[in-house]
């Protein structure tokens, strides 16, 4: 067969190359997403969610007024489930957790869960839920740091208790970003005298191998059992006195 040669058809084929290009391979158009980075900042959930529960507070504050100068525990679920009249027996103090609550959404409420009590000793446990849902440590410090220096221009003389992020069998895989945020809790503390980052309230929950002790848990792996906020009431009562 004879060969066709034509100017016009090498120039057709070279406009057509120009107009539709070569697609480019499937893999490197879908390339996945960069990770997020630790110090990447993530949105906080709506506090909106606890209305009902802050709303409970405005209600039984108006039943029953609480004295300023008190002492108030606040935080996330572990400060809600805890029963003050049975733990502390001997203890008048206010119980202002909520749970689920990340260190943000106390910042939210600060004013109608601490503030507005103007306490003159503070216990606090929360930033658990904060790490489990992706923030990082270095986020959840920045929360931290916003609660404390808003508590401390509203009384400068109060004393604040950090009860340090538990471990639990629930929350195995992220251990080290627990164990990270503590140690900030920690140098906070070294770094303000009116901070006391509590000794004890992570290591007296892990056994000689270092993991959790069921014991100290409900079913769920997560929350305290009774023996769990004993180990509290051990490590917090000799720091529960309010000077008059």
């Amino acid at each position: 067969m004879k060969r066709i040669s034509s100017p016009f058809l090498a120039l057709s084929l070279l406009t057509a190359a120009t107009i539709f290009p070569a697609p480019q391979a499937e893999a490197q158009a879908a390339s996945p997403p960069a990770p997020a980075t630790e110090t990447q900042t993530l949105p906080d959930p709506k506090p909106e969610r606890f209305q009902k529960e802050i709303d409970a507070f405005d209600a039984a504050d108006e039943k029953a007024p609480f004295e300023k100068g008190g002492i108030v525990f606040t935080g996330s679920s572990s400060i809600r489930l805890l029963n003050i009249p049975e733990v502390f027996p001997e203890l008048k103090a206010l119980n202002r957790g909520f749970g689920g609550s990340h260190i943000s959404d106390v910042n939210h409420y600060l004013d109608k869960v601490a503030l507005r009590y103007e306490p003159a000793l503070v216990v606090f446990y929360c930033g658990g839920n904060d790490l489990w849902d992706k923030k990082s440590p270095a986020q959840v410090e920045e929360d931290f740091t916003e609660f404390r220096t808003r508590l401390f221009e509203k009384v400068p003389k109060a004393k604040l208790l950090v009860l340090g992020v538990r471990p639990s069998p629930q929350r195995i895989s992220i251990r080290n970003k627990e164990a990270d945020l503590n140690e900030r809790f920690r140098k906070a503390a070294e770094a303000d005298k009116r901070i006391i980052y509590i000794a004890g309230s992570c290591d007296r929950y892990l056994d000689g191998a270092g993991k959790p002790i069921p014991e100290l848990f409900v079913a769920d792996g997560l929350h305290m059992s009774k023996a769990g906020y004993q180990i509290w009431k051990e490590i917090l009562t000799p720091y529960l006195k309010v000077e008059k």
